[in-house]
């Protein structure tokens, strides 16, 4: 299963609707699974409501099964954005840990069962130790075993996803480890490099290794996502700009040379 994690594209400060068509049309034409509407590579944080709905909605009209990023400490406020994709179309939710304040487990289990309930969609869990500052606890995913369609890993740990491979379905949320956490159990991939390669990222889940993915994955991690992706989308001519919102910035010029050096031809 390949998601794509899309990123928002934005010009003189406001979403860029023609470029963001651009790559839903990209990526429906190349046969991706699914799409991920105002997640992590979508900037979700720094989206009002209005730019979020559009989002989703622009992405559910492809007819490609949408799952909506839900990014909310606040659980009231988290139940509302889920309840708002669903009634946009979407087909799940990527639930995202609570962040800044984090949470305790049981904490955890009735954050996500409060959402699960105001949205009445499947949920997906969301590993992210690098963005919530701390490993999703394991007793608690046990106890959301059976509420649970998928479980995102963008963690760094293999051991991690071997003991969970065998509890929920795993997809591999971090580009670097694709190839690993698919020979440890992962069964497809939330994928940020695939905004730029959706068809060189399904040969990775279907047959391993790919030079090109790691080069790919490499420099889409030379700074802080989405902010890589973003120039890569640039210059394969898919968004009309690189603009960030802060408080991210713009590719650095050296990961910009280091992005011009690649083929583009070859990339899509």
């Amino acid at each position: 299963m390949l998601v794509t994690a899309l990123a928002t594209p934005f010009y003189n400060g406001r979403i860029d609707r023609a470029s963001y068509e651009r790559l839903l049309n990209f990526q429906s034409e190349r046969g991706v699974d699914a799409l991920l509407a105002a997640g992590t590579t979508a900037e979700a944080l720094s989206l009002n409501p209005r730019e979020r709905k559009l989002l989703i909605a622009l992405a559910v009209a492809t007819n490609l099964p949408v799952w909506a990023g839900v990014e909310n400490s606040d659980v009231k406020q988290a139940a509302r954005e889920a309840q708002t994709a669903r009634d946009l179309g979407a087909t799940g939710i990527l639930l995202a840990p609570p962040h800044f304040v984090k949470c305790t487990p049981k904490g955890y289990v009735r954050y996500a069962l409060a959402v699960k309930k105001a949205a009445k969609l499947p949920l997906m869990l969301y590993n992210v130790p690098s963005r919530c500052g701390y490993v999703l606890d394991e007793q608690a995913l046990d106890e959301l075993a059976e509420e649970t369609a998928y479980l995102k890993d963008a963690g760094n740990d293999l051991a991690f996803t071997l003991r969970r491979k065998d509890k929920t379905t795993v997809l591999c949320g971090n580009d670097c480890l694709l190839p690993q956490m698919t020979v440890c159990g992962a069964k497809g991939a939330v994928s940020v490099v695939s905004n730029v390669a959706p068809l060189l990222t399904r040969a990775v889940l279907e047959k391993g290794e790919s030079a090109l993915f790691g080069k790919l994955a490499a420099l889409a991690a030379e700074e802080i996502n989405p902010i890589a992706v973003k120039y890569m989308l640039y210059k394969a001519k898919i968004f009309h700009s690189y603009e960030m919102r802060l408080p991210l910035t713009e590719a650095t010029r050296r990961t910009r040379q280091k992005i011009d050096k690649l083929n583009w031809e070859a990339v899509k």
